[in-house]
């Protein structure tokens, strides 16, 4: 173990062993009475009761409504707690015991926030015994029993379902694809999804980060918090009695080996899981979306105020370089034919143009692949770049800086490789390429090595720094590499967040973009308790799935689609770069990125007059509105018509969307008071078919095929 995870490991224990001061309320042997009193934990919306007896029974009851939502043993996988303390504090339920003949103690917390719509529950283990405790098959949650009546469960829940949050709609999925499952499909079918670490396996277990349950008029909102461990919010299913599942939800649960801190203790270790949450709101499954998007804005996972950063201008569309077949664009020949200072000035001046405000630089600007210093020799010294960038274009500088998973390694020393179980150490084979980097993410060395290039980098003058090539690849057992043994995919997720904070820590106005962080959230922000290395923030915004390529067949194929649901859930900014020469002289894929990316970036020459003056026509209009789409709060009328509201000003712009390939005529319902504007205020719109009804503005509208509308709210 290393110095962080002795520091973890104190705060843990310390908080598995302190007992705060509280009313105590039962015993060891009250708790363990078949006779034990019940205990409950209330506020306006929930009410949960829980007996300690031979099991622990759980009641839990929505008030509003008076519908059961739990009603049984809580599940525990591992075995069955004999609980030695019960203790009401406050608001909060704490109960503390162990699990006969494991070793392992246990502490469970119950909290019902008398100011909040909500319930959480925090759970906690500890090994006090000689051997290590495995615990890769951990499972816990409340238990709602469900009769079935045939196949179908009762009518009363008929009408429920679960949508996952945030990706209703997966990234890489079809266009009929939503992510909405009736209680039925969760306690008989299996569940497939991509987005957790490249997985293609089914599950018995539906994750997701959040999810929405809801009939359309009551909802509730189960979600899993978890900034220090690889967490997600977990639906699957138990046997009560023959024929009688149960819906287990909430609780705890180690998906796909994950979180591996929690997965196995050795004798000594404690790990406290992150807080599961059940909200009560009004609504259907896009008022759930709402819900998430203000809780994690209140976790700090929001837009920050006045959020500007700069539009880019991306060179890797016009840049011959990066079509060249094979690793080419590693050559340091074809690195001086195609990427020199000359081109890189024809391109600030594409850039300024057009109206971006940065030269985004993707790979070809470093010594090699990944290397993250500066090619002087080509490219002269970098703080006289970017001076010249301002000074002669008025842009900023952005650089694309992979990090061990995608990357040319022979520019870090060896030692920083993995090693393997067996003590030998991987050596990179050029011809298997850069995705077969043998570099270890978590090690020192290459922290520590990166850190200071990215510093240098920033000394310089950078704006932004796009982390790239955060794959995760096999688990490294070098004792001198600073990180657990073995490190996997949890230890590399933790490093890579741990190097943007140390760079924000010197430099926190530069831009730092995370490639697929898995939860979204997850290193965003302020550095969890425990965690070494947190004088700085986290990263600035996520990566936008990789919808760059082919982003006009991405659009009209139903994958960006991923985008609206992403900024329904999160104001979280996204960055995306898009290819215009895919788009058309509607300026769609420009401006539909540009609605649902609050950091966009562009690039390519479309070889069509039209489409250029298109997308300039679109920048112009961008640049004038951009605080509405950077910073505005995001709301949904349909997947095709956004609106981006400045709640300050009780303005808007709606954009609206037509994917087919005919004009269509669409009827637009604006209601300001569901749009995060004030209701009684008479509003103007800059399409005058807009007329008013009551609290709504009906207009009816025209938008070409596969085209575009912008309408402003005053």
């Amino acid at each position: 173990m290393n110095r962080r995870d002795l520091v973890k490991l104190g705060v843990a224990q310390a908080a598995m062993v302190a007992v705060p001061g509280g009313v105590v309320v039962q015993t060891a042997a009250q708790a363990t009475s078949k006779n034990a009193e019940s205990v409950t934990v209330s506020n306006a919306q929930f009410q949960l009761t829980v007996t300690p007896s031979e099991n622990l029974q759980c009641r839990l009851l929505h008030v509003p409504t008076g519908r059961v939502l739990a009603e049984d043993a809580y599940s525990y996988s591992f075995g069955t707690p004999v609980f030695s303390r019960v203790q009401k504090e406050g608001n909060s339920l704490l109960l503390q015991g162990s699990i006969p003949k494991t070793g392992m103690m246990i502490q469970h917390r119950f909290t019902a926030d008398p100011a909040n719509p909500w319930i959480e529950e925090q759970l906690g283990l500890s090994n006090h015994g000689d051997i290590p405790l495995d615990l890769h098959d951990v499972r816990t949650g409340f238990v709602l029993p469900v009769p079935l009546q045939g196949k179908q469960v009762p009518a009363s829940w008929a009408g429920f379902k679960f949508t996952a949050v945030p990706f209703r709609r997966d990234p890489a999925g079809h266009d009929e694809q939503y992510a909405d499952f009736t209680l039925n499909q969760v306690l008989s079918e299996q569940y497939f999804c991509e987005l957790w670490w490249d997985e293609t396996t089914v599950t018995s277990a539906f994750a997701s980060e959040a999810w929405a349950w809801t009939d359309g008029k009551q909802g509730f909102l189960i979600t899993k918090y978890s900034p220090g461990g690889l967490e997600l919010a977990l639906l699957d299913r138990v046997i009560i009695s023959p024929g009688k599942p149960g819906l287990r939800w909430g609780g705890v649960g180690i998906y796909r080996g994950n979180p591996e801190h929690g997965a196995w203790l050795q004798p000594g270790e404690s790990h406290r899981f992150g807080a599961t949450r059940i909200s009560a709101y009004k609504g259907d499954w896009q008022q759930g979306y709402y819900t998430f998007r203000a809780e994690m804005e209140q976790r700090g996972h929001g837009c920050p105020p006045g959020f500007n950063a700069p539009i880019h201008w991306n060179e890797i569309y016009d840049n011959k370089l990066w079509w060249l077949p094979g690793d080419q664009q590693d050559d340091p020949a074809m690195r001086k034919k195609y990427y020199s200072l000359d081109s890189m000035k024809e391109e600030a001046a594409k850039a300024k143009e057009i109206g971006c405000e940065a030269l985004y630089m993707d790979p070809g600007w470093d010594t090699n692949f990944g290397s993250k210093i500066w090619d002087e020799e080509r490219l002269g010294p970098y703080d006289s770049f970017t001076t010249m960038l301002q000074r002669d274009y008025g842009l900023k500088s952005s650089l694309h800086t992979p990090l061990s998973g995608w990357c040319d390694p022979s520019s870090y020393p060896t030692s920083a490789n993995r090693v393997d179980r067996f003590g030998r150490r991987r050596m990179w084979i050029r011809e298997k390429g850069f995705l077969d980097s043998p570099l270890c993410g978590s090690s020192d060395q290459y922290i520590n090595t990166t850190a200071d290039r990215l510093k240098t980098l920033a000394r310089g003058g950078a704006a932004f720094f796009m982390f790239d090539g955060t794959n995760y690849h096999e688990e490294c057992w070098d004792p001198n590499h600073g990180h657990r043994l073995p490190a996997r995919r949890e230890e590399h997720d933790q490093a890579k967040c741990r190097l943007a904070r140390m760079v924000h820590a010197e430099y926190p106005n530069v831009l730092i973009e995370m490639h697929n962080p898995t939860p979204l959230y997850y290193g965003h922000g302020h550095c969890p308790e425990g965690q070494g290395a947190c004088q700085g923030e986290g990263f600035d915004s996520i990566w936008g799935f990789e919808l760059m390529w082919q982003p006009m067949q991405d659009l009209l194929s139903g994958h960006s689609i991923a985008l609206y649901y992403y900024n329904l859930a999160y104001s979280l900014p996204i960055y995306l770069h898009i290819d215009l020469r895919t788009d058309n002289q509607n300026a769609l894929v420009f401006w539909w990125n540009a609605s649902t990316c609050r950091h966009l970036g562009i690039g390519g020459t479309h070889p069509d007059a039209a489409v250029r003056k298109a997308q300039k026509q679109g920048m112009l209009s961008y640049r004038r509105l951009k605080h509405y789409f950077a910073a505005g709060t995001f709301y949904g009328i349909d997947e095709q018509t956004h609106v981006h509201t400045d709640v300050k000003t009780n303005t808007a712009v709606i954009n609206c969307f037509n994917l087919s390939k005919v004009t269509a005529e669409r009827t637009i319902r604006f209601a300001p008071a569901k749009l995060g504007m004030a209701s009684g205020k008479t509003y103007q719109f800059s399409s005058e078919s807009f007329h008013r009804s009551g609290d709504t503005y009906i207009g009816e509208v025209s938008i070409p095929a596969e085209g575009h509308l912008l309408i402003e709210v005053t």
